[in-house]
């Protein structure tokens, strides 16, 4: 009997020695992170900007309730940069680490079910430990909708600044030009902004017209980076201009000034869109796919 029992608990002992193994090895499996991009258009009328608030929701705020939900951990996520409230995304990037087992189709579905409507989460793909959002970046692409009419634009209304004055575009355009190049922008940024220089670089700003369902008249500017508030304040530096408020001639010297005042006020955020991120595609390949991605 006792020779019985003996070998039934050596038969067990070895069976719980063979099964440890693989336990363990699952567990360490899913302890290990991964770092995974994606691509996220989202509709900023539903929040309080992308950083989180103590009051009111926000992108990131709410992509990270839902990660959690679904991973069952604590998931930070960053940003490639900080929307104002109200502020909408085409194509933001962000980047995030979950467990190495975690299957990102499924939790990109999740992601999609639980955020809709306001954020839809277009791609998301492994990505280098050292890619980060938002340090990573090397340019963004802003687009500011205007619609000038004299009636109002009843179903984009949280998509665009209404202005019913006529603009007079092609004054604009010409104010426009001297902000191309390299120069220190602390006149078109908010006093409150902490970054530590002022100075950036915008490659492209063109003034575009045509008759769209939420616009008729689109600026784009395209910069090294941008300073808080500083896409909104040359909107509405230039829409100053556009009003007679302000003559192309004014902006050379508002530059050189480098005082906020001079400068005219702040567009509204409903009518800004974040339309694109550029990274060096020869350090993260990989981000190709974002690239590739359709932006809805």
């Amino acid at each position: 009997m006792r020779s019985k029992q003996t070998t039934e608990h050596n038969t067990r002992k070895h069976q719980s020695t063979a099964i440890a193994p693989r336990r363990t090895a699952h567990l360490a499996q899913s302890l290990r992170l991964r770092n995974v991009a994606m691509l996220l258009a989202y509709e900023g009328s539903q929040f309080q900007g992308w950083q989180i608030q103590p009051h009111g929701p926000t992108v990131q705020g709410k992509l990270e309730e839902v990660l959690e939900l679904v991973v069952g951990t604590p998931v930070r996520v960053y940003g490639s940069g900080r929307t104002d409230s109200g502020v909408h995304a085409m194509r933001q990037v962000a980047n995030f680490r979950v467990p190495e087992n975690t299957d990102l189709s499924r939790l990109r579905a999740s992601l999609n079910g639980l955020g809709a409507p306001a954020i839809s989460v277009q791609e998301m793909i492994p990505v280098a430990e050292s890619f980060h959002a938002r340090h990573s970046a090397i340019g963004k692409t802003y687009r500011y909708h205007l619609f000038n009419r004299p009636y109002p634009p009843v179903f984009a209304r949280q998509r665009c600044w209404w202005i019913r004055t006529p603009l007079d575009v092609e004054a604009m355009r010409r104010a426009a030009a001297p902000l191309l190049g390299t120069h220190d922008f602390s006149a078109f940024r908010a006093k409150e902004c902490a970054a530590r220089s002022p100075i950036r670089q915008i490659e492209r700003l063109e003034i575009s017209e045509e008759e769209l369902p939420d616009s008729t008249l689109r600026i784009e500017i395209e910069a090294s980076g941008f300073l808080q508030h500083m896409a909104r304040i040359i909107v509405g530096t230039l829409t100053a201009v556009g009003l007679g408020k302000l003559t192309p001639e004014d902006i050379p010297a508002i530059l050189a000034g480098r005082e906020r005042e001079d400068a005219d006020a702040t567009a509204p955020g409903r009518g800004l869109h974040l339309l694109r991120v550029n990274y060096d595609l020869s350090e993260f390949p990989e981000l190709r796919a974002l690239e590739s991605a359709t932006a809805r």
